[in-house]
């Protein structure tokens, strides 16, 4: 094995460091600036728990009842690790969209 693929296999990827810094960690990334990787954050509004056969009925107009109230906070997700809380409010970047304003910050360094 080449030097070059040895070192392929050790050097984290992307999500790894990421995941390490939002424990708390230093990513492991040597020289890399850890601060420009990009990260998707997922928000979460709630979630249903149905039959398979309510699923296969299911048509355009069905409406879905969530588990939560409109009002609860929503989840914020990087990867599968809830790091935040907040509400959603009308973008303001974004002419007729949405923009989650955050509540309380839970899974970042801890």
């Amino acid at each position: 094995m080449s030097d070059r693929n040895q070192l392929a296999e050790t050097e984290p990827s992307d999500d790894e460091i990421v995941a390490d810094v939002l424990a708390g960690g230093d990513g492991g990334a040597g020289n890399r600036n850890i601060l420009e990787l990009p990260v998707r954050i997922v928000v979460s509004i709630g979630s249903a728990q149905i039959t398979v056969q309510k699923l296969l009925e299911m048509t355009q107009d069905t409406v879905i009842d969530l588990e939560q109230l409109v009002d609860d906070p929503v989840d914020i997700f990087v990867g599968d690790r809830l790091v935040a809380k907040g509400e959603l409010v009308e973008a303001s970047n974004n002419e007729n969209g949405i923009g989650v304003k955050l509540l309380e910050i839970v899974g970042i360094g801890s």
